[in-house]
């Protein structure tokens, strides 16, 4: 079985231990890495069994189901999710988006007309943030490219924290998703063995992440111990149904939001 993973920092507590244990080396379950656009596209094409992907592909591709207990989420700042502005937010007349992630670009829109009244133009850019800042009066970077961008003499919006600000509720940036025949209680047990055995493995990862990222160790395991949220439990499905209902409510989704499905727990 093939699942697919974002390739950022925030997910290698998820997927190491299919690659670093024998007992995950035995699953069965192959990892390939895209990014959460071409996952969702892949998903579609019935390439891959399941994938941690954006969450707002579950409200825009009927018919997913949720693997219970996994998800990355953030409590409030989340810092690797960030809109970045030359001018004031309340003046920002286009966007530029990095493609890469619908529901950063959804949450950012709900943020904007919210919070600010801003009602800008949306653009897809690749994400470079000095070519975006070019190209519009702001810019949205997501992953570690989010994390790292300069930042000196910008507004910028966490879109984490403005999130909490706005609902007080955690956010839900990805979950594992796939076709319910495929959400076996295997799958489920496997994601969820991944994630506990990835949580004793934060040292290792973020010295080698820090190495590949050229950041900071402290910075990465701060990102992944202090910002990063894996679990996926009642108050994060009550921030996934009002993200789906804001983003119907905004004309982000054709239809009204269907109730969560969330795959059999009996298993995690």
């Amino acid at each position: 079985m093939i699942v697919g993973s974002v390739p950022y920092l925030n997910e290698k507590p998820l997927t190491r231990w299919f690659t670093h244990t024998e007992e995950g080396l035995a699953s069965g379950i192959e990892v390939c890495y895209a990014a959460p656009s071409d996952l969702a596209r892949m998903l579609a094409a019935g390439e891959i069994a399941a994938a941690l992907v954006s969450s707002f592909e579950y409200f825009r591709s009927p018919g997913y189901s949720i693997v219970p207990g996994v998800s990355i989420s953030g409590q409030d700042e989340i810092t690797s999710v960030r809109a970045f502005s030359r001018v004031p937010w309340l003046n920002v007349q286009s966007v530029a988006l990095d493609t890469s992630s619908l529901t950063s670009s959804a949450l950012l829109k709900i943020i904007l007309a919210e919070q600010y009244n801003a009602h800008a133009a949306f653009i897809d850019h690749a994400p470079d943030l000095a070519s975006m800042l070019e190209a519009a009066d702001a810019a949205l970077l997501i992953g570690d490219k989010g994390m790292l961008a300069p930042d000196a003499g910008l507004n910028i919006i966490d879109l984490g924290k403005a999130w909490r600000r706005l609902t007080g509720l955690p956010f839900v940036y990805a979950v594992w998703l796939g076709p319910a025949e495929n959400i076996t209680p295997e799958l489920v047990q496997a994601l969820n063995t991944a994630k506990e055995w990835g949580r004793t493995q934060i040292d290792t990862i973020a010295k080698e992440q820090a190495e590949r990222l050229g950041c900071p160790v402290g910075q990465c395991y701060h990102y992944l111990t202090e910002i990063m949220d894996y679990d996926l439990g009642d108050e994060h499905l009550l921030a996934l149904e009002t993200f789906g209902n804001k983003a119907r409510r905004h004309q982000l989704l054709a239809e009204e939001p269907a109730a969560l499905a969330v795959g059999n727990s009996s298993a995690s």
